[in-house]
């Protein structure tokens, strides 16, 4: 099992997020969706109000991406409210079981510290390696969302998943 920590971006990680997100050939076939033109602020400046971005660090203490979340409505607040989570493993550390273990840090964390019950993630019906790193961490498969993104010019289903808080062995 990989070991991971989490801790907030810095500069630098955010720089190296952007460029990753902006060259097709590294992003990958489930991440690459188009040209962005965001500044060294802007991804945390967008969820500081209802999420959070964390960089996702490995036992030897590289960079290898980071973690986010934000607030997903199922139902008028604040009853529907939970937090939708999302990752983005850099190309050269994908299949370490880091994407595995980051998520449920963060799970661990965002029921530590905050009220939330429900937290979904989400990905396209094709990225078998997500889904499977969901399941491992202990997410539960809920049902395939039709032709709900579009990416490389065309639309795509998405695979939705949850863990609850009641099925967490929390303190």
């Amino acid at each position: 099992m990989s070991v991971v920590t989490l801790r907030p971006l810095t500069r630098d990680d955010i720089a190296l997020v952007i460029e990753v997100e902006n060259d097709p050939d590294a992003a990958g076939e489930f991440s690459w969706f188009g040209f962005r033109s965001w500044t060294a602020n802007e991804p945390v400046k967008a969820l500081r109000e209802d999420g959070g971005h964390l960089a996702v660090v490995s036992e030897a203490g590289h960079f290898v991406g980071d973690v986010s979340w934000r607030l997903s409505m199922n139902a008028p607040p604040p009853n529907g409210a939970c937090w939708a989570i999302g990752i983005m493993i850099l190309p050269a550390f994908r299949g370490c079981g880091y994407g595995t273990e980051a998520q449920r840090e963060l799970v661990s964390y965002l029921f530590a510290h905050t009220p939330a019950v429900r937290i979904e993630a989400s990905t396209e019906a094709g990225n078998v390696a997500e889904q499977k790193a969901l399941e491992r961490a202990g997410f539960v498969r809920e049902g395939v969302l039709r032709n709900a993104v579009f990416r490389a010019g065309t639309y795509h289903d998405m695979v939705m998943y949850s863990t609850l808080r009641e099925e967490r062995d929390l303190p």
